[in-house]
């Protein structure tokens, strides 16, 4: 299903874990007055815990490990964990810190997180063992290592993904190397034959209506009139030549639609709708390949940085300017600030003479590329 989907198999793993420790929970303290007494504070912890694990790992949250609103969230999730332990004389509730520490690689090294998975397990079963005044030696042991297995999975998850971005960034390259090196090839090849027609078919041809022009003055009245019609016959060849060689020398180097097509396709995790109510009269491979460059650059960050599944590419004009519009479904961090993946990008819009304009719509990154018609 659709909420599923969106809230990943790894979330949803997570809250069922959590569903059955709290159920549980309810039903060994159900039978003892003193405990139950304790409810109105316990079933908030719980349901405090739950809420900063979902608003923090749910696909799209604006509260993403690593961000502040991240932080708090997860702080808040270890303050109801250990609440609900020194409460609850419930050994398992250690579950709790199991699944705060899968996501602790999200925000911190690996070392680190070792680090801090140690001092979690020794003020876990510290206080613990001075609560109830008996050695738990055993049971920090035991899920000592649920906790070290947990955070080498999350690890080994997250080089995993690390990875398949890489390689999905270096195959969404080499489409773009083939598309520019299709797209020069085809320049070279349409310049050559441009040059031929106007270098050796032109030449000849102004030879000829030279000849013709020649022949009128000498020839008689009667051939007079068929040589006329010979220099005008050999004037309008001559015009078509060259009007064919500016259509080859100004035809567009790239067929975008298709290019950037492509480059979605090199990212199946992403979803692209199009809209292309102007084309962009690209005329070399260098133009061609700065708009692709800002493109792919604007495709990694939506899959990267935002969280998107889909975007969404627009193109409209006036009479001065084409412009493109990147949208994507994903949220923008609070508080972002440009990297060098966006600075790039103005600087390729530069080169083209261009205007690059990022702004935050409703919480969702925008990207808008304005380009002169008199630069294209």
């Amino acid at each position: 299903m659709q909420w599923i989907k969106t809230l990943g198999l790894d979330v949803l793993a997570g809250v069922l874990t959590w569903l059955l420790v709290f159920l549980l929970s309810l039903y060994l303290t159900a039978s003892s007055p003193e405990l139950r007494a304790l409810w109105p504070l316990v079933i908030p912890l719980f349901l405090l815990y739950c809420g900063c694990f979902v608003l923090m790992t749910w696909h799209g949250s604006r509260c993403a490990p690593g961000s502040r609103p991240g932080w708090l969230l997860y702080l808040l999730q270890l303050g109801s964990a250990l609440a609900l332990n020194w409460l609850l004389p419930l050994d398992y509730l250690a579950i709790l810190s199991i699944i705060w520490v899968s996501v602790l690689p999200y925000f911190v090294s690996f070392r680190l997180a070792l680090l801090l998975t140690f001092g979690l397990l020794c003020l876990w079963f510290g206080v613990d063992a001075w609560l109830e005044q008996r050695s738990l030696w055993i049971s920090a042991l035991l899920y000592g290592s649920f906790h070290g297995f947990a955070l080498l999975m999350m690890k080994q998850t997250l080089s995993e993904q690390q990875a398949r971005q890489q390689l999905e960034q270096q195959h969404q390259q080499l489409v773009l190397a083939q598309q520019l090196l299709k797209a020069s090839a085809q320049q070279q090849e349409r310049s050559r034959i441009a040059r031929d027609l106007h270098d050796v078919l032109g030449h000849h041809l102004t030879g000829l209506s030279i000849h013709l022009q020649i022949a009128e003055h000498q020839a008689n009245e009667q051939v007079k009139a068929t040589v006329a019609t010979c220099q005008q016959l050999a004037r309008l060849l001559l015009a078509d030549v060259r009007e064919a060689v500016s259509e080859l020398r100004q035809h567009r180097v790239l067929d975008l639609q298709q290019a950037v097509s492509e480059l979605a396709a090199a990212l199946p995790r992403l979803q692209l709708k199009t809209d292309w109510q102007a084309e962009l009269p690209l005329t070399s491979v260098q133009q061609a390949e700065q708009v692709l460059l800002i493109i792919q650059e604007a495709l990694t960050n939506s899959l990267k940085h935002s969280g998107a599944t889909e975007v969404t590419l627009s193109s409209s004009e006036d009479e001065e300017a084409v412009q493109l519009l990147i949208h994507d479904n994903g949220r923008v961090q609070p508080g972002w600030l440009a990297g060098n993946g966006m600075r790039g990008m103005q600087e390729r819009a530069a080169l083209l003479g261009a205007e690059l304009q990022c702004s935050d719509a409703q919480g969702q990154m925008q990207l808008s590329l304005r380009l002169q018609k008199e630069a294209l």
